[in-house]
């Protein structure tokens, strides 16, 4: 059989935007992924470049968000659904000083681009004595559709195996890895917090990061044309339904939703709207996180065919399209990553 350019195993958002890239490179590739991590299913998909508790930009967001902007918006006008849109957020102000802080922070040169200065009362059942401020130009990605919708057609391609991937079926030779009975030049592991399993990977300083979110229908909320942001996200998704969250905790890191995150997220949304809701689901994932909070990409120190594609944390849908785009042009044509970002900070861990 011939040789193909890339394996990648995982599939979330690192896999997802990874398979663009090397698709535009025109490079052949197979994917792997048993679903085993969820973080990216769970998501909440808001592309917004301010982090909204403290008013500052988020990590790089000059440089994310205009990509993936174009990125997202890209790949969506090659299908029927909408699974990327613009959707409004409105930061709900929970304090006089918290809307001061918001006009304060909007008058600056870097902020402006993103904070409307006028403050707006909303026409919604949502507590909101103090007005919010709108977020500009901020998307809303149906990450959890767009993965079901490539994965579909990956299969139909015969590029995709939904299996658990088996590292010690993996051979290395000098140029070629072999899995089962396929050759490949390289493997890129975008296996989020996963990747702890990983024997050529697990000596990355990367933790896991829980986060639960509640899924609630209320017709009387009437808020299905905008995000609402206060201590947490109230998110649209159609007929009624919206997505609420998400916690942060280190503790029960698995993909099980616990009964103290229920009882923390009803008590927020309660303080949040002032409507009747049913609570009709709760999700849970584990979020990659690295020690500096920075993501780790680049090759194996020592198996040159291997790379790493990793620790997003919980801005991976805006961060994503800039580093898979970074880790392809590190591979193809041997341009040099960020120090932020590239695997060589952490040579330190590897025994």
């Amino acid at each position: 059989m011939k040789t193909k350019d890339v394996l990648i195993v995982g599939f979330g958002i690192a896999g997802l935007t990874i398979a663009k890239q090397l698709k535009k490179r025109k490079k052949s590739f197979d994917i792997i992924s048993d679903e085993s991590q969820q973080s990216s299913k769970v998501a909440g998909g808001v592309l917004n470049p301010v982090a909204l508790k403290r008013y500052k930009l988020a990590w790089k967001a000059d440089d994310l968000m205009p990509e993936a902007l174009i990125f997202y918006s890209q790949l969506n006008s090659k299908i029927d659904r909408p699974y990327f849109q613009k959707v409004p957020v409105f930061k709900l102000f929970s304090s006089v000083e918290d809307q001061n802080n918001w006009m304060v922070a909007s008058d600056q040169a870097k902020l402006d681009p993103y904070l409307n200065p006028q403050i707006k009362s909303l026409d919604l059942a949502a507590h909101t004595p103090f007005k919010s401020g709108e977020v500009l130009n901020t998307h809303l990605l149906d990450l959890k559709g767009m993965l079901s919708y490539h994965q579909s057609k990956y299969t139909e391609n015969n590029q995709f195996m939904s299996e658990r991937f088996e590292y010690d079926l993996l051979q290395i030779q000098d140029d070629i890895l072999s899995y089962k009975n396929s050759t490949y030049r390289r493997v890129i592991f975008c296996e989020g917090f996963g990747v702890t399993k990983n024997p050529f990977f697990n000596w990355l300083p990367l933790y896991g990061n829980k986060g639960e979110y509640l899924v609630f229908k209320s017709p009387d909320l009437s808020s299905n044309v905008c995000i609402l942001k206060s201590r947490h996200f109230i998110i649209p998704l159609g007929n009624d339904l919206y997505k609420f969250g998400a916690t942060y905790s280190r503790e029960q890191l698995n993909d099980l939703p616990t009964e103290s995150a229920k009882i923390e997220l009803e008590e927020s949304l309660g303080k949040m709207i002032d409507c009747n809701y049913e609570i009709v689901d709760q999700i849970a994932g584990v979020r990659p996180t690295v020690r500096d909070r920075k993501p780790i990409l680049g090759q194996h120190p020592e198996h040159s065919h291997m790379y790493v594609l990793n620790g997003f944390g919980s801005r991976g849908v805006m961060a994503a399209p800039y580093l898979s785009r970074s880790l392809v042009e590190n591979i193809y044509d041997s341009s040099s990553l960020d120090n932020e970002i590239d695997i060589t900070r952490f040579l330190k861990f590897y025994a």
